[in-house]
């Protein structure tokens, strides 16, 4: 009965108004990002503004509607198969791996999935040997060299590389012992990330999804391109993705199955391996502390578990945040600029001096802005470096902010700020959508040229391998074990390959996935599956801190790229009823009422 009211709901009229409100804001982003693409600028008429919202409510609501109506398909048909036992078959040559309920048998499956992904990715370890050391190495190796830290970057994250480095000089000795020391943090991590994906494989195991889609899943986590390079580039961004992916899926479980307590281990130690591997990994991890706290208040049914859950979330925040105090006061370390957070604003302002600031750099320059707007401007960002406005880069203005205007006059600061919003809005509206266009449109191709600079050697493309001088001066350097390998990688990374094969690019380009989770969000909060939707929660949460950065790139968007496909095949609640028939069959002995994974 209870599948019947989740598959009849997709009939309703608020189902075809939520995914004809997701088609319109699609429909939207793609033309806007269009737009900007091609021309530079969107005035904002009244004329531009109708055809716009026009064509994305007739398009984007057709679209909608037609997704809608395939999901109530595949609902029906869905409950028609979960009507009749599922067995879950698997190949004869892989019974040796045993019964999906045993703890033999998922220890065995992950095992299996830890070696093979382990090993898949060996090719690029040795072709980049010792590691891909590109980009915030440098700086980083900076801070160990001077014994000088701040939490610009994770303070973690660089004592892991200082580690490392004296590891090689402890075990190895030569000019080659940094090297020795860099590939032994690449095979960590290479071995850390590998077994975030083997306990998604071993949870997809235990829910009993079909063979080929545990082999499709179990492929790609071996040789999907963007794997190889980040699996063994020296950065912050791979440990926080793994640690993500632990924690993503993890709570789809806990809600599941809450009696399990490795759960509950797994789900606070991620939290805080995410505190402390990225600075914007906390704010995420905020979001989904608000998003408990009225599920407590509210969450009649279920407040015990809610109550629970919130209680180790702040748990795991605090116990994150104590320890990255730990380290920041261990280490003598500085607190980093916070301009970061700054980059969204850095760049309206910067897009409306260049367009209505009078400084000559844009024929269309109105010079309408007010004199006291522009003095604070200039006070803001130094040396007149609005002059360097990217639309889809940050960093050649926000290098050059003075943040102690926001900080200590934050009160002149926003008043501006609102001002100027007020007055040109349009500007305003059109830095944060081109700064943020890999992420909302699907067919934008700056993001894959943001690095690639003049004058600058290769390695810049939408995968960054560059090895800057800094890097050579502490004893690391390149020493590719297979020569010719690394040149055909090389060639792929920095010529953005993928964008060039047809219909498959989207499998690789950001602006997809955005609208892939906010279908796979409506399609379980249409079912009811509010237990599932509790960990897409992080991922928007992360998903808003960039929409706030300053530019498009892969290492930004890699974690909530891995983690999908296990989510896509984890949405239905597993328990022992779709187990207990096929389990008879074969003679096993009786099972309980409680969920299995």
């Amino acid at each position: 009965m209870k599948q019947k009211e989740q598959a009849s709901l997709l009939s309703k009229p608020i189902s075809y108004m939520l995914f004809g409100t997701a088609g319109f804001l699609f429909l939207f982003c793609s033309l806007t990002g269009r737009d900007l693409a091609k021309e530079g600028n969107i005035l904002w008429t009244g004329r531009y503004i109708f055809r716009t919202l026009g064509l994305s409510l007739i398009l984007g609501g057709a679209l909608g509607s037609g997704i809608c109506f395939l999901f109530r398909r595949a609902a029906d048909s869905e409950r028609q198969v979960r009507s009749k036992p599922r067995t879950g078959s698997l190949p004869i040559w892989l019974s040796w791996l045993g019964e999906r309920t045993s703890g033999s048998g998922t220890g065995r499956v992950f095992t299996v999935s830890l070696c093979l992904t382990f090993l898949a990715w060996i090719p690029a370890f040795l072709a980049y040997y010792p590691a891909v050391c590109a980009y915030d190495m440098p700086v980083q190796l900076g801070q160990i060299a001077g014994n000088f830290y701040n939490d610009h970057h994770p303070i973690a994250h660089t004592l892991l590389i200082k580690w490392a480095m004296a590891l090689g000089e402890k075990l190895f000795t030569g000019s080659g012992a940094a090297n020795a020391g860099i590939a032994v943090y690449a095979l960590g991590q290479m071995i850390l990330l590998a077994a975030a994906f083997s306990f998604g494989m071993t949870l997809m195991w235990c829910r009993r999804v079909r063979f080929v889609w545990l082999l499709t899943v179990q492929l790609l986590c071996m040789f999907y391109p963007f794997h190889w390079y980040m699996s063994v580039s020296v950065t912050k961004d791979t440990v926080f993705s793994a640690f993500f992916v632990f924690l993503t899926l993890v709570l789809g479980e806990i809600s599941d199955n809450p009696k399990k307590r490795q759960f509950w281990f797994c789900y606070f130690g991620a939290a805080a391996g995410m505190i402390l591997f990225r600075n914007n990994g906390k704010y995420a991890f905020l979001v989904l502390l608000a998003v408990l706290v009225p599920a407590f208040c509210f969450g009649k049914e279920r407040r015990r578990f809610w109550g629970r859950l919130l209680a180790v979330s702040l748990g795991a925040f605090m116990a994150g945040n104590v320890l990255l105090t730990g380290i920041f006061h261990a280490t003598g370390a500085e607190q980093g600029d916070r301009r970061e957070m700054l980059s969204m604003p850095i760049q309206q302002l910067a897009r409306t001096m260049v367009y209505h600031g009078g400084v000559g750099v844009l024929p269309e320059d109105d010079n309408t802005m007010e004199e006291a707007d522009k003095a604070l401007i200039n006070d803001f960002i130094l040396n007149e470096a609005y002059r360097n406005y990217r639309p889809d880069f940050a960093d050649p203005v926000k290098s050059n902010t003075n943040t102690y205007v926001a900080r200590y006059r934050a009160g002149e600061f926003i008043r501006t700020y609102l001002h100027l919003f007020v007055r040109y809005p349009g500007d305003f509206v059109n830095a944060a959508l081109a700064v943020n266009a890999g992420y909302l449109y699907p067919g934008d191709v700056s993001h894959a040229w943001v690095n690639a600079q003049e004058g600058q050697a290769a390695g810049g493309g939408y995968v960054q391998t560059r090895w800057d001088a800094e890097i050579e001066m502490s004893g690391i350097y390149k020493d590719s074990k297979w020569p010719g390998l690394y040149e055909g990688l090389e060639k792929w990374a920095d010529g953005n390959a993928y964008l060039k094969i047809p219909g498959v690019k989207y499998l690789f380009v950001p602006g997809t996935w955005v609208w892939l989770y906010l279908l796979l969000t409506l399609w379980l909060l249409l079912r009811r599956n509010f237990g599932r939707c509790i960990c897409l929660v992080p991922i928007w949460g992360y998903f808003l801190t960039l929409l706030l950065g300053p530019t498009v790139q892969l290492r930004y968007i890699y974690p909530i790229m891995i983690v999908f496909p296990f989510l896509l095949f984890m949405g239905k609640r597993v328990t022992v009823q779709e187990f207990q028939e096929p389990l008879r069959k074969r003679g096993s002995r009786s099972v309980t009422d409680e969920p299995i994974h």
